[in-house]
């Protein structure tokens, strides 16, 4: 259970008491306040232009406090100075905790999808789950990327690294909590959010890379250097207590010269061959294959297959993460096998078939 749901379940105020029409009502100002909440990191204006033409006083006056400059304590302080009376209307007293919660998140400079957990966590699960839908749905409206700013440093390739355990990577964002990671991945391409996206799930992946994006634009270059510092100091206190180990680059890239040769070798094979040789090959192996080549080698083969199996291979080039070396040439082994017995049922050319079997026959050869 989220830990907003489980803080929201110790409030005094029976949701049972309210009636379906109110609680329905409050998930709707919840969700305007949850978009307040995203419009305000973009715009210094939205916030003011909402207080003036609000009318709910619970919301008003916490809008007018927030544009005031008040922090996130002044605002509690505030809506506890104006707390409904125990015998109030069960209705009125969710409102006052939803506003509460919701002008505390927007006060702390949180994320919208936070603010509308912690918000709708107070009208029971079924609204925290409606919540739920509507983040995902959002998400997946997600503007476009906007363009990386790479800082020079190592943590790109550290990130590669923890990648090929994924529980090293997710104990070290953990462990440093979502305002350096975020920071620290604002200096960092795209291939960095990527890896560490899928250990967010969908909505606080999305979290995180709006919030990567906003500080790019806000932080300066030193700025983003020192969260990456004390990202990798992070890094290196786990390490030193042993809680996780790490490999090397090393050991994540594919040795250049099988690169070239599997690279070389697929772009001879023709569509006919690409499509007999994968129907019945499983999608991991291929996406682990295909870490090992170069990428005119991934438009060769997904120019010769159907929109079907792109789809396919697609998805398990999202779903695997970076390999060590030997899994690499490994699967790019057996792809290469399967590729040679389609290729040699054609009866391909010569030069073709020995260029595959090169391939299949790596570790005996080098």
């Amino acid at each position: 259970m989220n830990r907003a749901f489980i803080e929201a379940s110790r409030s005094p105020i029976a949701t049972e008491k309210v009636s379906r029409q109110k609680a329905d009502a409050l998930f709707e100002l919840a969700v305007r306040i949850g978009l307040l909440a995203d419009q305000s990191r973009s715009s210094e204006t939205a916030l003011a232009k909402a207080a003036t033409s609000e009318r709910r006083k619970s919301l008003k006056t916490g809008l007018d406090l927030v544009v005031a400059g008040a922090d996130a304590e002044a605002i509690d302080r505030a809506f506890a100075a104006s707390a409904p009376r125990p015998e109030a209307d069960p209705g009125a007293a969710l409102e006052w905790m939803l506003c509460r919660a919701g002008m505390r998140g927007i006060a702390a400079d949180e994320h919208y999808s936070v603010v509308m957990r912690r918000m709708t966590a107070f009208l029971g699960p079924s609204y925290f789950e409606k919540a739920e839908a509507w983040l995902l749905e959002r998400a997946k409206r997600r503007r476009a990327r906007p363009e990386s700013l790479v800082v020079p440093g190592e943590l790109p390739d550290v990130i590669r690294i923890l990648a090929m355990d994924k529980r090293n990577l997710e104990r070290v964002l953990r462990t440093s909590g979502r305002d350096i990671a975020a920071a620290a991945l604002a200096g960092c391409p795209e291939e960095s959010m990527d890896l560490v996206r899928p250990l967010y799930g969908r909505i606080g992946a999305a979290a995180l890379e709006d919030e990567a994006a906003r500080l790019r634009s806000r932080l300066s270059g030193d700025e983003i250097v020192q969260a990456q510092t004390a990202f990798l100091e992070v890094l290196r206190n786990l390490e030193e207590r042993g809680e996780l180990s790490l490999g090397s680059e090393e050991e994540l890239s594919a040795d250049p010269a099988f690169i070239s040769a599997i690279t070389k070798a697929t772009l001879g094979v023709d569509a006919a061959v690409i499509k007999s040789a994968f129907r019945l090959v499983d999608g991991a192996l291929i996406s682990a294959a295909m870490q090992g080549m170069e990428p005119e080698a991934h438009d060769h083969i997904l120019a010769a297959l159907s929109k079907k199996e792109i789809k396919r291979i697609l998805n398990a080039i999202d779903d695997t993460d970076p390999m060590p070396r030997r899994a690499v040439q490994g699967a790019g082994r057996i792809l290469a096998e399967k590729l040679f017995e389609a290729a040699a049922a054609v009866k391909a050319p010569k030069a073709l078939l020995e260029r595959l079997a090169s391939v299949r026959d790596w570790e005996n050869r080098y």
